[in-house]
């Protein structure tokens, strides 16, 4: 049995948000539910829901579905008409006939595989930059390499199996049953347990409780004093929950104040982890105040972090009573240690991997890096994946702040905004950055990965800032400084990441030429940590960038993310964007259950965020006005054996679940 043909099998096992909420369609959840299937095509409408888990927990996990199916079945033919009956009627038969002839192909396949495939045991390592860190507080992180890290060893209520595909299943709860356009009931039947270490000492279970808990610590978004604390960068996202409740020690119930198109978003979400009252009660503000005290952790996961250093790495050991099972019926993971080395420097990952003191090379290894190791090694597994950082700009509207040199905000002149947006070079960036493995891809907050949502590529190659042509951009873009009045005796200062220099050598110094030859401005870089960073986009103070690093959007629908960024009390809006034309187009969106009206509103949206809307003009122009991504290289030794659904584009890493490790391969380190 090929490694290939395994992987396709376990594919089988997982549902499509689409999928799932069709089903719950059938059962009489009606247009609410349609409308929170999200992005992506049609072609996993034929996705057939399978069993929750491996092994014995698995069979029943299914047996437990289909009776609930058949239920929901029965009140949806009281509550629709004949029509509806009948259609319900024969697509649920068809379905549990699908799912019954897979349940039964699956259980056989999985056993051969636990046979003659899987082995148990090994070490998995791979290369990170370390020292980007924010938080290992699961409702305080935003950072991608810490959410890549958290992955390994937290849970979700739910999760994404393949994020870009839109393709959810079951984690501490099963998928959600759906009522009404108002009402999402989790059932927490899984059997996720805490760690069996302080503050959670004999691993209990995970309650509906705790859910709620979590869920209410990042609505109210205070520190341990009750007082505001804007860390909680996601404060917005869980405040679409209107009402909770736990009318069984396993049934947790959110509720939203009218139809919602956002919020299957918000289990989903990156950093949407299910941590214990007891770490809450007890770390508190020290997740915030002592960010690189990884002892602060209480998860459920099936590794436990146990060391943490910016300049060595972060590790992490199985745990021995993890919940979920194999396909061979014992406790995940397959393999018994994680290990994450500080790396930040392509050459170093490219000795290493060759070394095998890494078994997965990654960022910052390089395309032709990649390309090299790979012509070394003929067998050595090579994939690609857009790249887990995005390269941003970003900008300050908010009126009371100063300015660096006291003399005034410059940004809240769109027009000054605008020329320095233009000023950068999108294919320069992507030349430097990523070795021309990238491209131009307009907005942060629209799912860049999501040809769906974002503009045609056509159209953006046409937008003033994304032209090939950079002798009109160029002019464009001098002719909006001048009529903005900027005086450029002042020059500009603005805010760099410490990382972004010692990972790309120079790049601030292309960065400054880039302004300086396209605007005849002097620009100079105050090069801070990541943690000081932050801080200022908190207090309202950011001095602006040029191109950085910046995360993928968080969630395949962008309604989400513009009710988030361009609402006045939008919970990431830390930047002051304040355009009502735009925060109107977002509060209709959030309400709006037809996903291709959401569609027409967000293309508006992006047009008028971009600056090219005729209605709009540079009136709404976004405060994160250039982004590109790149393509990462990822490859890997023959005898680690991961799943497809581990190459996406970000948020991915609990999908490891399912590596394993052949420690008999000749090859493997010993």
């Amino acid at each position: 049995m090929t490694e290939r043909n395994y992987w396709q099998r376990m594919r089988r096992k997982q549902m499509s948000r689409r999928a799932l909420l069709r089903a719950s369609g059938r059962a009489g959840v009606g247009a609410a539910g349609l409308a929170l299937v999200g992005c992506g095509d049609d072609d996993d409408d034929g996705q057939q829901s399978a069993a929750q888990a491996a092994g014995q927990q698995q069979q029943q996990g299914q047996a437990m579905q289909q009776q609930g199916q058949q239920g929901q079945q029965q009140q949806a033919m009281q509550q629709q008409g004949q029509q509806g009956q009948q259609e319900a009627a024969a697509d649920s038969q068809a379905d549990q006939a699908d799912q019954q002839e897979q349940s039964a192909d699956d259980a056989q396949e999985q056993q051969q595989a636990a046979v003659t495939d899987i082995v148990r045991g090994g070490h998995l390592t791979f290369s990170t930059p370390a020292a980007t860190h924010d938080y290992f507080d699961p409702g305080r992180g935003v950072f991608g390499p810490t959410q890549f890290w958290m992955g390994f060893y937290m849970n979700y209520l739910i999760r994404y199996r393949n994020k870009e595909q839109d393709i959810a299943e079951p984690d501490i709860a099963s998928l959600p049953e759906i009522p009404d356009d108002e009402t999402y009931i989790f059932r927490l039947d899984q059997g996720a347990r805490f760690w069996d270490q302080y503050p959670t000492e004999g691993g209990r279970l995970v309650t509906a409780e705790d859910v709620r808990v979590n869920y209410q610590r990042q609505i109210d978004a205070v520190d341990a004093t009750g007082a505001d604390d804007g860390t909680f960068l996601s404060a917005g996202s869980y405040r679409r929950t209107s009402a909770m409740e736990v009318p069984d020690e396993f049934t947790w119930v959110a509720k939203t104040d009218g139809p919602d198109a956002t919020w299957m978003g918000v289990p989903l979400r990156p950093f949407s982890w299910i941590t214990s009252p007891e770490a809450i009660s007890e770390f508190g503000d020290r997740w915030r105040d002592e960010a690189g005290n990884l002892d602060l952790s209480s998860g459920t996961g099936m590794f436990i972090p146990h060391s943490y250093d910016p300049d060595i790495g972060i590790s992490m050991s199985r745990n021995p009573n993890y919940w979920k099972m194999g396909v061979d019926g014992q406790p995940l993971p397959y393999y018994d240690e994680v290990t994450l080395a500080n790396m930040e420097d392509a050459t170093t990952v490219d000795a290493a991997y060759r070394g095998r003191e890494i078994l997965n090379g990654r960022f910052p290894l390089t395309t032709l890096q990649a390309d090299g190791i790979a012509e070394d090694f003929p067998d050595h597994n090579y994939g690609q994946i857009a790249f887990g950082f995005t390269i941003i700009t970003l900008v300050n509207y908010n009126p009371d702040w100063p300015g660096e040199d006291g003399l005034g905000n410059p940004w809240v002149d769109r027009r000054f905004a605008k020329a320095l947006g233009m000023a950068v070079d999108p294919y320069l960036m992507i030349d430097t950055v990523y070795l021309g493995s990238g491209k131009p891809t307009g907005l942060h907050d629209t799912p860049w990965y999501s040809s769906y949502w974002a503009l045609p590529e056509e159209e953006l190659l046409q937008t003033p800032g994304f032209r090939p042509d950079r002798d009109v951009d160029i002019a464009e873009a001098r002719a909006l400084l001048e009529a903005s009045g900027y005086d450029k005796s002042r020059g500009l200062r603005m805010i760099a990441p410490d990382l972004w220099e010692s990972s790309y050598p120079g790049v601030l110094e292309t960065e400054i030429g880039m302004y300086k030859n396209a605007l005849d401005l002097d620009v100079e870089f105050d090069v801070q940590p990541y943690t000081v960073i932050l801080q200022r986009f908190v207090d309202g103070t950011y001095p602006g960038s040029g191109p950085q690093w910046g995360n993928p959007p968080a969630e395949l629908d962008p309604t989400a993310p513009y009710n988030d960024f361009f609402t006045p009390e939008g919970s990431v809006n830390t930047l002051s964007y304040d355009y009502p034309p735009m925060a109107e187009i977002a509060y209709k969106m959030r309400v709006t259950l037809d996903r291709e009206e959401r569609w027409e509103m967000a293309q508006d949206a992006q047009r008028l965020l971009l600056g090219t809307h005729p209605d709009h003009g540079l009136d709404g122009i976004t405060t994160i006005p250039g982004v590109m991504n790149g393509i990462s290289p990822v490859i890997w030794w023959p005898f680690v054996h991961h799943s497809e659904d581990t190459l996406q584009f970000a948020h991915a890493s609990h999908r490891y679940d399912e590596t394993w490790i052949d420690v008999n391969h000749p090859d493997y380190p010993a």
